[in-house]
Protein backbone atom coordinates (compact mmCIF):
# COMPACT_ATOMS: atom_id res chain seq x y z
CA UNK A 1 0.00 0.00 0.00
CA UNK A 2 3.09 2.24 0.76
CA UNK A 3 4.54 1.77 -2.69
CA UNK A 4 1.24 2.71 -4.47
CA UNK A 5 0.49 5.42 -2.39
CA UNK A 6 3.89 7.21 -3.17
CA UNK A 7 3.54 5.68 -6.67
CA UNK A 8 0.83 8.15 -6.94
CA UNK A 9 2.56 10.49 -5.22
CA UNK A 10 5.57 10.72 -7.12
CA UNK A 11 3.82 10.76 -10.54
CA UNK A 12 2.35 14.40 -9.55
CA UNK A 13 5.50 15.23 -8.35
CA UNK A 14 7.91 14.30 -11.42
CA UNK A 15 5.50 15.94 -13.61
CA UNK A 16 5.61 19.51 -11.94
CA UNK A 17 9.17 19.00 -11.82
CA UNK A 18 9.83 18.37 -15.71
CA UNK A 19 7.31 21.14 -16.35
CA UNK A 20 9.72 23.47 -13.83
CA UNK A 21 13.53 22.17 -15.57
CA UNK A 22 11.48 22.69 -19.11
CA UNK A 23 10.53 26.04 -18.31
CA UNK A 24 13.40 27.02 -17.12
CA UNK A 25 15.79 26.07 -20.15
CA UNK A 26 12.92 27.60 -21.88
CA UNK A 27 13.37 30.94 -20.43
CA UNK A 28 17.00 31.11 -21.18
CA UNK A 29 17.21 29.76 -24.70
CA UNK A 30 14.40 32.47 -25.18
CA UNK A 31 16.80 35.43 -24.40
CA UNK A 32 19.73 34.49 -26.48
CA UNK A 33 20.54 37.16 -29.13
CA UNK A 34 21.55 35.78 -32.52
CA UNK A 35 24.80 37.57 -34.14
CA UNK A 36 24.27 36.73 -37.98
CA UNK A 37 25.99 37.82 -40.88
CA UNK A 38 26.75 41.63 -41.33
CA UNK A 39 25.07 43.07 -44.05
CA UNK A 40 27.23 45.17 -46.52
CA UNK A 41 26.65 48.44 -46.81
CA UNK A 42 26.10 51.29 -49.17
CA UNK A 43 25.43 54.83 -49.44
CA UNK A 44 21.33 54.36 -50.66
CA UNK A 45 19.05 53.91 -47.31
CA UNK A 46 16.70 51.00 -48.25
CA UNK A 47 14.29 50.33 -45.50
CA UNK A 48 12.03 47.91 -43.93
CA UNK A 49 9.00 48.50 -40.97
CA UNK A 50 8.73 46.12 -38.54
CA UNK A 51 6.02 45.42 -36.65
CA UNK A 52 6.38 43.51 -33.81
CA UNK A 53 4.05 40.93 -31.51
CA UNK A 54 1.09 43.16 -31.99
CA UNK A 55 -1.40 40.01 -31.35
CA UNK A 56 -4.42 38.91 -30.16
CA UNK A 57 -2.46 37.72 -26.94
CA UNK A 58 -0.39 40.92 -26.47
CA UNK A 59 -3.04 43.64 -27.44
CA UNK A 60 -5.89 41.84 -27.95
CA UNK A 61 -9.15 39.85 -26.20
CA UNK A 62 -7.03 37.20 -25.70
CA UNK A 63 -4.13 39.70 -23.31
CA UNK A 64 -3.55 39.57 -19.85
CA UNK A 65 -1.92 42.55 -19.78
CA UNK A 66 -4.27 45.51 -18.95
CA UNK A 67 -1.85 48.29 -19.83
CA UNK A 68 -1.20 47.01 -23.24
CA UNK A 69 -5.07 46.49 -24.19
CA UNK A 70 -5.31 50.23 -22.32
CA UNK A 71 -2.81 51.50 -24.93
CA UNK A 72 -3.93 49.49 -28.13
CA UNK A 73 -5.94 51.21 -29.64
CA UNK A 74 -3.95 54.37 -29.81
CA UNK A 75 -0.50 52.55 -31.09
CA UNK A 76 -2.78 50.36 -33.59
CA UNK A 77 -3.71 53.26 -35.47
CA UNK A 78 -0.59 54.89 -35.70
CA UNK A 79 1.11 51.37 -37.19
CA UNK A 80 -1.77 50.89 -39.10
CA UNK A 81 -0.94 54.86 -40.55
CA UNK A 82 2.77 54.17 -40.94
CA UNK A 83 2.42 50.68 -42.55
CA UNK A 84 -0.51 51.85 -44.91
CA UNK A 85 1.72 54.91 -46.00
CA UNK A 86 5.21 52.88 -45.88
CA UNK A 87 3.52 50.44 -48.56
CA UNK A 88 2.91 53.48 -50.78
CA UNK A 89 6.03 54.71 -50.59
CA UNK A 90 7.57 51.13 -51.59
CA UNK A 91 9.02 50.33 -48.25
CA UNK A 92 8.03 46.87 -47.19
CA UNK A 93 6.44 46.10 -44.14
CA UNK A 94 7.17 43.17 -42.29
CA UNK A 95 4.77 41.21 -39.43
CA UNK A 96 6.48 39.37 -37.13
CA UNK A 97 4.52 37.22 -34.45
CA UNK A 98 5.05 34.64 -31.52
CA UNK A 99 4.48 30.99 -31.88
CA UNK A 100 5.37 28.58 -29.52
CA UNK A 101 5.30 25.19 -30.38
CA UNK A 102 7.05 23.80 -27.28
CA UNK A 103 4.62 21.33 -26.01
CA UNK A 104 5.44 21.40 -21.96
CA UNK A 105 5.12 25.28 -22.43
CA UNK A 106 2.29 25.12 -23.78
CA UNK A 107 0.59 22.99 -21.19
CA UNK A 108 1.03 25.68 -19.35
CA UNK A 109 -0.14 28.25 -21.11
CA UNK A 110 -1.03 27.53 -24.61
CA UNK A 111 -1.93 31.67 -25.68
CA UNK A 112 0.79 31.75 -27.88
CA UNK A 113 0.49 27.94 -29.34
CA UNK A 114 0.15 27.09 -33.14
CA UNK A 115 -3.74 28.00 -34.44
CA UNK A 116 -4.41 29.20 -31.30
CA UNK A 117 -6.37 32.73 -31.63
CA UNK A 118 -3.76 34.33 -28.97
CA UNK A 119 -0.99 33.96 -31.86
CA UNK A 120 -2.78 35.44 -34.66
CA UNK A 121 -2.38 38.82 -35.18
CA UNK A 122 -4.26 41.58 -33.54
CA UNK A 123 -7.26 41.91 -35.60
CA UNK A 124 -7.54 45.94 -35.94
CA UNK A 125 -4.13 45.36 -38.14
CA UNK A 126 -4.50 46.64 -41.03
CA UNK A 127 -2.31 43.88 -42.64
CA UNK A 128 -0.40 45.88 -45.90
CA UNK A 129 1.53 42.75 -46.97
CA UNK A 130 1.95 39.10 -46.73
CA UNK A 131 5.30 39.38 -44.96
CA UNK A 132 4.55 37.85 -42.06
CA UNK A 133 7.50 35.63 -40.11
CA UNK A 134 6.66 33.78 -36.89
CA UNK A 135 9.26 33.93 -34.13
CA UNK A 136 9.83 31.40 -30.86
CA UNK A 137 12.35 33.84 -28.95
CA UNK A 138 12.21 36.89 -27.64
CA UNK A 139 14.96 37.77 -31.22
CA UNK A 140 12.96 38.03 -33.74
CA UNK A 141 15.74 36.98 -36.65
CA UNK A 142 16.07 33.77 -34.73
CA UNK A 143 13.56 32.68 -37.56
CA UNK A 144 15.90 32.43 -40.67
CA UNK A 145 13.63 33.36 -43.05
CA UNK A 146 13.52 37.01 -41.72
CA UNK A 147 17.16 37.20 -42.51
CA UNK A 148 16.74 36.06 -46.05
CA UNK A 149 14.17 38.36 -46.82
CA UNK A 150 15.85 41.20 -45.41
CA UNK A 151 18.93 40.51 -47.45
CA UNK A 152 17.06 39.41 -50.48
CA UNK A 153 15.69 43.05 -50.43
CA UNK A 154 19.00 44.77 -49.98
CA UNK A 155 17.16 46.05 -46.72
CA UNK A 156 20.13 48.17 -44.50
CA UNK A 157 17.81 49.98 -41.92
CA UNK A 158 14.72 49.05 -40.07
CA UNK A 159 12.31 50.99 -38.11
CA UNK A 160 10.74 48.97 -35.54
CA UNK A 161 7.16 49.27 -33.77
CA UNK A 162 5.02 46.95 -31.55
CA UNK A 163 6.11 45.69 -28.06
CA UNK A 164 7.64 45.14 -26.03
CA UNK A 165 10.71 47.64 -25.32
CA UNK A 166 12.38 45.88 -22.75
CA UNK A 167 11.67 42.23 -24.38
CA UNK A 168 11.12 41.45 -28.17
CA UNK A 169 11.69 44.59 -29.29
CA UNK A 170 14.90 45.18 -27.31
CA UNK A 171 16.22 41.71 -28.40
CA UNK A 172 15.43 41.88 -31.86
CA UNK A 173 17.47 45.52 -32.47
CA UNK A 174 20.45 44.03 -30.25
CA UNK A 175 20.34 41.47 -33.39
CA UNK A 176 19.86 43.95 -35.81
CA UNK A 177 22.51 45.80 -34.75
CA UNK A 178 24.80 42.63 -34.85
CA UNK A 179 24.35 42.41 -38.10
CA UNK A 180 24.96 46.13 -39.11
CA UNK A 181 21.77 47.55 -39.66
CA UNK A 182 20.47 50.80 -39.05
CA UNK A 183 18.23 50.99 -36.04
CA UNK A 184 15.02 53.80 -36.05
CA UNK A 185 12.10 53.44 -33.66
CA UNK A 186 8.74 55.24 -33.78
CA UNK A 187 8.32 56.32 -30.49
CA UNK A 188 4.33 56.68 -30.34
CA UNK A 189 4.03 52.86 -32.46
CA UNK A 190 6.28 50.89 -29.83
CA UNK A 191 4.86 49.93 -26.20
CA UNK A 192 6.79 48.84 -23.05
CA UNK A 193 4.65 47.97 -19.55
CA UNK A 194 4.10 51.44 -18.29
CA UNK A 195 4.62 54.86 -19.36
CA UNK A 196 7.37 55.36 -17.42
CA UNK A 197 9.23 52.49 -18.33
CA UNK A 198 8.73 53.50 -21.95
CA UNK A 199 10.57 56.53 -21.36
CA UNK A 200 13.52 54.80 -19.37
CA UNK A 201 13.63 52.62 -22.81
CA UNK A 202 13.47 55.57 -25.54
CA UNK A 203 15.73 57.62 -23.60
CA UNK A 204 18.26 53.84 -23.31
CA UNK A 205 18.33 53.78 -26.76
CA UNK A 206 18.89 57.06 -27.81
CA UNK A 207 21.34 57.66 -25.94
CA UNK A 208 23.17 54.63 -28.04
CA UNK A 209 22.48 56.47 -31.07
CA UNK A 210 19.71 54.86 -32.28
CA UNK A 211 17.17 57.46 -34.32
CA UNK A 212 14.45 57.95 -32.34
CA UNK A 213 11.17 59.58 -34.27
CA UNK A 214 7.50 60.04 -34.00
CA UNK A 215 4.92 58.64 -36.23
CA UNK A 216 4.87 62.04 -37.90
CA UNK A 217 8.11 62.67 -38.31
CA UNK A 218 8.50 59.30 -39.91
CA UNK A 219 5.64 60.06 -42.31
CA UNK A 220 7.46 62.60 -43.36
CA UNK A 221 11.01 61.51 -43.95
CA UNK A 222 9.14 59.11 -46.41
CA UNK A 223 7.16 61.71 -49.18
Amino acid sequence: MKKIIFTIISIPVLIILILAVNFIIFQNSVEEISTGRPITKNDTIKQALLVIDIQEGTTGAYSENEYYKKRAEETISVVNLLADSSRKANIPVVYIQTVLRDFLINILNDTYAPDSEGSKLDLRLKLVSGNIFEKDKADAFCNPELDKFLIDNKINKLVFTGLDLDGCVKNTIEAAKNRNYDICLVSDAVLAKSDSLMTVKLDYFGERGYEVVTGKEYLQSIR
